[in-house]
């Protein structure tokens, strides 16, 4: 669809920040437009859709099992059993990581440990801002914890892009 490098970066953006917002106001209810601007973003590149399907296919679960996780033990209260808005929003995020994300994967392990612990915290806490998601514990014991998962979580997730760009299973044969 889009062929510029820059216009691609920016419709990424524009339409992971899209499904952020839509997910963390209206939730659940918001379903349709989310399949909607999920939609759309993978015909951004329609050469890598089977790379970008197959990373938001196994990368996706993982990450909103994480959420889960956390929902049941306890740490958070998602305000759903099922919150499918947060796999969306888990998709979407996957996809930026291609994307206008993609220069994470030219800085160092440490500094993504460190993006990952700041931008991610903030973000969640946006979501508890907004009603999305309420913390069980104080707010800096929950900050705390969140950026302890994410200084890992980011620099695992990057570094499992390469399984999907590099790995032959996805090339035809």
């Amino acid at each position: 669809m889009l062929k510029q490098p820059l216009a691609i970066n920016l419709a990424d953006l524009a339409i992971f920040q899209s499904i952020w917002w839509l997910a963390a106001l209206w939730g659940n209810s918001a379903l349709l437009g989310l399949a909607a601007l999920l939609s759309l973003h993978l015909m951004l590149l329609p050469e890598q859709l089977k790379r970008d399907c197959l990373a938001v296919l196994v990368l996706g679960p993982l990450g909103w099992g994480i959420d889960l996780a956390l929902q049941a033990l306890g740490f958070w209260n998602l305000h759903s059993q099922w919150p499918f808005w947060l796999l969306a929003i888990w998709a979407g995020f996957i996809l930026s990581l291609f994307y206008s994300l993609a220069w994470l994967q030219k800085i160092s392990i440490i500094n993504q440990a460190l993006i990952g612990s700041l931008a991610a915290s903030l973000s969640y806490l946006g979501g508890a801002k907004l009603g999305a998601l309420s913390f069980n514990y104080s707010l800096l014991s929950s900050l705390a914890m969140l950026a302890i998962l994410w200084a890992i979580l980011l620099p695992s997730l990057v570094a499992s892009l390469y399984l999907f760009k590099n790995n032959e299973v996805l090339q035809e044969r």
